[in-house]
């Protein structure tokens, strides 16, 4: 890979963020009456296994006075980690990353610069920024919404950006949604794609959003311009007594939509469960926008204020019927001893088309309250693995002991341990991971975490986007300043 020595500015976003900065003083020349919040989020990692150390940084300033709003986003990668950035040589190391001047005015929000939108519920446009994902794919133009008690209106403009900040194709589209009757809101989008010298790519849905006192019937379509074809997505969600059910149905047939450089424009419901877990993490789904249909049904029963269960169950399939993934999920959620613990018990069965797997996974997460600010968090997590094709199996360990007082910060060591390592043909340099991680508070807005160790390979997740984080080996610094 190509190594970045020499620091790099994009002269055009450079010039973009000072412009609005002298905007803010040629309309505000005096500070009365606004307000300046700033965020920095440090990240400090000396991975030992590769010899390799990473500094990340983010730093966001906002400006806000009356109706007007003011801000930016100045980003440091030093080097680009070249897991989450594989052609590490595309990525500028400092670098504006983000800059915008909004104006709201009654029903009315006028945006310039840097945004993200979203229409619906994601199947058709969809951008935002999670930075455990590494994902911000913003776009750069402008935005117009139209907000009242029974219409409102959005339109935007724009190139969005790929994980190396490059902005190639130009997009707009429009979304609206009217409230025709009590208790139903009717609503569509439309979205174009136009690359340098490609014919325009376009999208189309219809949606319909009925609630009612005892619940929400949500559902939308989406039809791709050169296809004949209808992708649909339906959630239902309600209670009855002391159960709360949702349901939700998918199918979705070609509607991915990308830029020349592949960066997603849309993410649709993933339609499986969301897991706080590590072990239930390892075999996750991955999201197929083009060719996958399926359900999710999930129920929790609240019999008392200090007990509740929950069940959840989906399957994910081709659209042909080839089988991807299923997942079976109990939890009992109980608070025991005058409510001086807190406790999560669980169970999951899944099957991962991705590793052949089937994996039956158990949890025991006790959290007892020492003292009024003293709390000690214990968690036990096992899973058995077996392979479907060849029939081997092997199983995997996670144990959690935390120490926080309310509100200086916590202490947890963090081990695991798999006996992956006897099967045939398979090589594992450890097979023991063990790390420690310190997380202090201080100044009220100011946090630091310390964390030494090795850790497992592992996948992060969030609503079917996943990113791989591979064995680590080190030391990582994190620091965020509020102000």
């Amino acid at each position: 890979m190509e190594k970045i020595d020499r620091p790099r500015t994009n002269t055009t976003a450079s010039l973009r963020l000072a412009v609005l900065i002298a905007v803010i003083f040629l309309i505000h020349p005096t500070p009365a009456a606004a307000q300046l919040s700033v965020k920095n989020q440090f990240n400090f990692t000396d991975w030992q296994d590769y010899d390799r150390t990473i500094l990340e940084n983010w730093t966001d300033a906002v400006y806000q006075r009356g109706g007007l709003q003011i801000g930016g986003r100045y980003e440091i990668n030093y080097p680009p980690d070249p897991f989450i950035f594989p052609q590490d040589s595309l990525l500028r190391q400092f670098d504006f990353t983000f800059a915008y001047a909004q104006y709201e005015m009654k029903n009315w929000q006028l945006r310039a610069g840097n945004f993200y939108s979203m229409f619906g519920r994601g199947l058709l446009l969809r951008t935002y920024e999670d930075r455990n994902l590494r994902v911000d794919n913003n776009i750069l133009g402008g935005a117009v919404a139209y907000d009242a008690d029974r219409l409102s209106v959005k339109a935007v403009a724009g190139k969005m950006r790929d994980k190396y900040n490059r902005r190639r194709d130009f997009v707009y589209g429009l979304d609206a949604q009217a409230l025709v009757a009590s208790s139903l809101q009717l609503g569509g989008s439309h979205i174009v794609r136009q690359g340098p010298g490609e014919s325009a790519q376009q999208m189309s849905a219809l949606r319909l959003d009925y609630f009612r006192d005892w619940g929400q019937i949500y559902a939308e379509a989406v039809k791709p311009g050169e296809r004949t074809a209808w992708s649909q997505y339906i959630g239902v969600s309600g209670f009855v007594g002391d159960f709360v059910i949702t349901t939700e149905y998918k199918n979705y047939n070609g509607m991915s939509f990308k830029d020349g450089n592949g960066a997603e424009y849309n993410a649709a419901p993933s339609l499986t469960r969301e897991h706080s877990f590590t072990l239930l993490n390892r075999h996750p789904h991955a999201l197929n926008m083009d060719d996958e249909k399926g359900w999710q049904l999930e129920a929790t029963w609240t019999p008392s204020p200090t007990w509740d269960v929950a069940a959840n169950g989906s399957k994910t399939l081709t659209r042909g019927g080839g089988r991807i993934f299923e997942e079976y999920y109990l939890q009992s959620h109980n608070y025991l001893f005058n409510e001086t613990v807190e406790s999560y018990l669980a169970a999951a069965w899944n099957f991962d088309y991705s590793t052949n797997t089937e994996n039956i996974t158990t949890i025991v997460d006790p959290q007892i309250s020492l003292a009024a600010r003293d709390l000690l968090h214990l968690s036990w997590q096992h899973q058995h693995t077996k392979n479907v094709f060849d029939k081997s199996e092997y199983d995997s360990e996670l144990f959690q002991i935390e120490y926080s007082r309310s509100p200086f910060g916590s202490f947890a060591l963090v081990g695991e341990v798999t006996n992956k390592y006897l099967l045939n043909n398979v090589n594992m340099d450890r097979h023991t991971w063990l790390y420690g991680q310190l997380t202090l508070n201080f100044w009220r807005n100011q946090e630091v975490q310390f964390m030494y160790g090795s850790r497992q390979a592992g996948f992060v997740c969030v609503g079917g986007i996943c990113r791989y984080e591979p064995e680590f080996q080190g030391f990582e610094l994190a620091l965020v300043n509020r102000f």
